[in-house]
């Protein structure tokens, strides 16, 4: 639930445009962040959080909105693993990632290099058993820029090659090459007004029935396998209202692509409506609801109405923060609610160096920053 909550509000946050809490803000010419979580239910005995690795459902690539943090943090009673340094260059770039785990210890490290335009040429993943190097070289033309990534792994010796083709700061082409010289392509097309329209896969893979009877998918010939992947519609305000999914699947045998899901949007005044359905028949609905600053005030799934919702969270703001929020949760009749209380703490720059977590009026957590300047 987690998860599809993440992608939907992501969605949102793109085509819809709402204003919510943005913790993860830092105003003014930062140098580095250090940023750890600690258990203060026992106030005479405070623990910092910790956990022996990171899962894959864990969030580590840093970004303007943490919607990982936003959703734990901000809703219920646990909060968000976070153990992490963050070094910047003085263009507030970013250099250096390290993630650690239990007693501090490292964990994932990511470097970047930069071009004299802001771009990265290199990206260096490293962990106590693997480094991998991502090289980024660019060809500026008139019109487009063409960008090869070279991708290696030492450990496994892992070997790929991506081609983007940017135009007017989009991306119009993708070719992946892996180690085998397979290629698979993919095409997108934009609107008039800059939106992605529809994008068009060319994959060598393609579906086979072995002589046992079972299906399998690889490379079988030099045959490309060229399809639509994807279909967006919008309204007169360029504001997504139809997103189509297509592939193959075993409903008919892999014969060609089918719907397999589509995201429908319905826009009124204050609320907005992201009903999701699948191939399989299963449909999902997730509302958020503003207020006339147009930041989320409440979200409810995964029902048209709130009434036959099992999950309702609900936000208030103070000073453009998140003050306050309240948690609903419905299951077999019994009915939970949770209330959310946080406190801030600032430095000189007015940026958040604390922030208490409270559950039912007890303090629970607390999540620091340590925030170095140039």
């Amino acid at each position: 639930m987690r998860f599809s909550f993440l992608i939907v509000f992501l969605i949102i946050c793109t085509s819809a445009k709402p204003q919510v809490s943005n913790i993860d803000s830092i105003y003014g010419n930062i140098k580095r962040v250090r940023e750890k979580v600690f258990d203060i239910s026992d106030k005479d005995n405070p623990k910092q959080i910790e956990i022996d690795e990171y899962s894959d459902s864990m969030v580590l690539i840093p970004n303007d909105l943490n919607l990982n943090i936003y959703d734990i943090l901000f809703s219920g009673s646990n909060i968000g693993y976070e153990n992490y340094e963050r070094i910047y260059n003085e263009n507030g770039d970013i250099l250096k990632n390290t993630w650690f785990v239990k007693k501090d210890e490292f964990y994932e490290s990511t470097t970047y290099k930069y071009d004299k335009k802001n771009r990265v040429i290199r990206k260096i993943d490293s962990t106590n058993n693997y480094v991998s190097i991502k090289n980024h070289y660019y060809e500026d033309f008139d019109e487009f820029t063409n960008e090869n990534i070279i991708s290696l792994s030492f450990d496994s010796n892992y070997f790929n090659h991506t081609i983007k083709q940017h135009k007017d700061n989009k991306v119009i082409r993708i070719k992946h090459i892996d180690e085998f010289g397979n290629i698979t392509e993919y095409i997108n097309n934009y609107t008039l007004n800059g939106k992605l329209k529809s994008t068009t896969v060319k994959k060598p893979e393609t579906w086979r029935k072995n002589e046992e009877g079972d299906w399998s998918y690889g490379v079988h010939d030099s045959i490309t396998n060229v399809f639509i992947t994807r279909i967006n519609e919008y309204d007169e305000k360029n504001r997504i209202l139809k997103s189509l999914v297509y592939d193959y699947s075993d409903k008919n045998n892999y014969k060609e692509p089918i719907l397999l899901h589509q995201v429908l949007y319905n826009y009124e005044k204050n609320k907005t409506t992201v009903k999701t359905i699948y191939e399989s028949g299963m449909i999902s609905s997730n509302t958020y609801i503003y207020d006339n600053q147009n930041r989320i005030i409440k979200y409810f799934c995964c029902s048209d109405t709130i009434s036959d919702s099992n999950l309702i969270r609900e936000y208030s703001y103070k000073n453009g923060k998140i003050v306050s929020g309240k948690l609903i949760t419905k299951d077999n009749g019994k009915i939970e609610i949770q209330k959310i209380d946080f406190k801030y703490k600032y430095d000189d720059k007015n940026n958040w160096i604390e922030i208490i977590k409270l559950v039912d009026g007890k303090e629970r957590f607390k999540r620091i920053r340590e925030i170095e300047y140039y």
